[in-house]
This record gives structure tokens, C-alpha cells and sequence, in this order.
């Protein structure tokens, strides 16, 4: 880690506490600290899009990240916003192939970003760090299906719940716009409207510029409850 103030040591706080690395051994962290920088990125740009050619390992300390993919008609679709604690770009670099998904930042984000060669390197050097690496790949896999199984299984209503809970801060407040939340649930304009305006009308959510806040927690829940349950 080759910046080393209290603003970086902070940031880097957050990877050693939350996601991906925070599970991995400390001679590995180790390791990814050495190996990697600080990379900061306004809102509303492209930490990589499909078809690049893999440059780095992304960890999200700060801020917030849109993952997103093309459609069969060439439209890139969000389908999932991530937070700190976030990995991403394992995949392509491993396999040594290009990207597969973008990555577009919803805020401005730090991100901790260790180079191909450097992770190259590490695996010469310690071959048992495939092992962790691996590690990411399954649990980005892993939240793929979930995504995919939400999208599929869910009721709008209750993708939406699932959606709110998941990105509210801990006040309950989401920040984000009318036209994201519809991006990321996955749904047409018209399914979007139906399912935001039964939400608002529960009193479960208030809505605001660029906000939507939680009002009615354990209302998301059981709506969430009701369609995962038996049916």
C-alpha cells in the first residue's frame, strides 16, 4: 500500500473489516496491501467496461459501484450496486480473458486497485494464494446466482424490499434516484411505477429527490417474507 496518511490508513480499515478480505489470512493481506495503490473515482465514470482487457483487482473502501452487463440488443442493464467491502476483477484477470461485465461508479468512490502483474507476481511467489482468490471468484459467483435468482423468483414488490433493505444506510435512507432503482430492480417502466407506487402507498417507504427512505422496516420484511415463503 504505498500511500500511508490517516485518510488511506482509514479506507484501508474498511477493506480489513468488511467483504472479501476481511476473511482471508493476515499474511495475505499482507501480501494484497503491498501489491496494490489508492485509485479515486468520481461519480457517473467506468472503472471497466465489457470487452477490456484486465488491468487490476478493484477493492471498494469508500462509495458505491453499479454492476452491469450487455443485453442481446447491445443496452448495457445495472443489475446490482455495490458497497465497501466490494472485490471485483478477479475473473478475467485469472482466466486471462476480457471483461465480461462494466463497472460504472454511482458516487465518488475509493477504490484500492492492485495491477495484473502484481497479482501475477504473488502467485509465483506463493502459489497457496490461489486458494484465496478462488475464494472471491465463488462468492462473486455465488451473489451472481442470488441476483439472477431474485430476479427470477420475486415478486417486483418484494425485489424491491430485498433491494431497499440491502442498500439503506443505518438510518434507513437510500440514496439514489427513481430512474436507478428501476435500473437495478430490473423492470419495465411500467412494472417499476406499479410496484415503487404500492410501496409508497403502504407507507412503508417516503420518497425525495435523489432519496428514498425506509419508514416501515419490518413491512419490507414481511413483504419479502411473502414471497420467499411456501406457496
Amino acid at each position: 500500500m504505498q500511500q500511508s496518511d490517516d485518510r488511506f490508513s482509514a479506507l484501508w480499515t474498511v477493506l480489513l473489516q468488511t467483504g472479501w478480505l476481511a476473511d482471508q489470512p493476515r499474511e495475505f493481506q499482507d501480501r494484497i496491501a503491498r501489491a496494490g495503490r489508492w485509485k479515486s473515482v468520481e461519480a457517473g465514470r467506468s472503472i471497466y467496461a465489457v470487452g477490456d482487457v484486465p488491468d487490476a483487482l478493484y477493492g471498494l473502501a469508500e462509495g458505491n459501484v453499479d454492476i452491469a452487463t450487455p443485453t442481446q440488443t447491445g443496452e448495457v442493464i445495472s443489475f446490482y450496486r455495490a458497497g465497501p467491502g466490494f472485490w471485483i476483477g478477479e475473473s478475467a484477470a485469472l482466466a486471462r480473458t476480457t471483461r465480461s461485465l462494466s463497472v460504472l461508479t454511482a458516487s465518488d468512490c475509493r477504490l484500492f486497485q492492485v495491477p495484473v502483474p502484481a497479482i501475477q507476481k504473488m502467485l509465483r511467489d506463493d502459489p497457496g494464494d490461489w486458494h484465496h482468490f478462488y475464494d472471491l471468484s465463488h462468492r462473486n459467483a455465488t451473489l451472481a446466482v442470488r441476483v439472477l435468482s431474485d430476479h427470477l423468483a420475486l415478486s417486483p414488490k418484494a425485489r424491491f424490499a430485498r433491494m431497499l433493505l440491502r442498500l439503506a444506510d443505518d438510518s434507513g435512507t437510500v440514496q439514489i434516484t427513481h430512474e436507478e432503482l428501476g435500473r437495478l430492480a430490473g423492470m419495465s417502466r411500467a412494472s417499476f411505477r406499479r410496484a415503487f407506487a404500492a410501496l409508497i402507498d403502504s407507507g412503508a417507504v417516503q420518497t425525495d429527490y435523489r432519496r428514498v427512505r425506509i419508514l416501515d422496516r419490518e413491512a419490507l420484511e414481511r413483504e419479502l417474507s411473502a414471497s420467499t415463503g411456501p406457496r
